[in-house]
């Protein structure tokens, strides 16, 4: 792969669609879907805007990764939580963040790379307030409920893959 890496119209398209869908995460599969560039393009490129910290990888429930624009600051100290009913994902960004880095650092001599931590469990709407889940009301965030819905159909279409 190598060498050059030019600016090109599929880049840009591919991540003008993440910019347009902020908060929602989607397959490289579903971009090849809905972009004019080909499904090896798309590959290459999702790769690329992760490596450069445009996008977010976050690992499905099957062995398929999804994607997501990176609205946080590169270096902003914060980790995910994604509840592994429902598929949403909370940034966490409070003090105790900086406390936990800290500790793993100063306990365990560890550096802890924030932007990619996720932490995985149940979700307050998953956990308690199943009425609003089934029917349909947008719960505590917007965005939430949008990723929710998403990896809900993905999760329906990967077992008919």
């Amino acid at each position: 792969m190598g060498g050059k890496k030019y600016k090109t119209k599929q880049r840009d398209e591919i991540l003008r669609f993440f910019e347009e869908n902020q908060g929602e995460c989607f397959s490289a599969r579903e971009v090849a879907k809905k972009v004019e560039a080909g499904e090896a393009t798309v590959f290459r490129t999702i790769a690329f805007l992760c490596e450069n910290g445009y996008l977010r990888r976050f690992k499905g429930d099957s062995s398929s990764a999804f994607y997501q624009y990176n609205v946080c600051p590169v270096h902003g100290a914060h980790i995910h939580l994604m509840c592994e009913k429902c598929g949403s994902i909370i940034h966490m960004d409070c003090s105790f963040v900086d406390e936990l880095r800290l500790h793993f650092k100063d306990e365990h001599s560890f550096e802890l790379d924030c932007a990619k931590t996720v932490i995985y469990g149940t979700c307050a709407d998953c956990a308690g307030n199943s009425v609003n889940s089934e029917n349909g009301e947008k719960t505590n965030n917007e965005k939430i409920s949008q990723i929710s819905r998403r990896q809900a159909m993905r999760n329906a279409a990967d077992g008919q893959e």
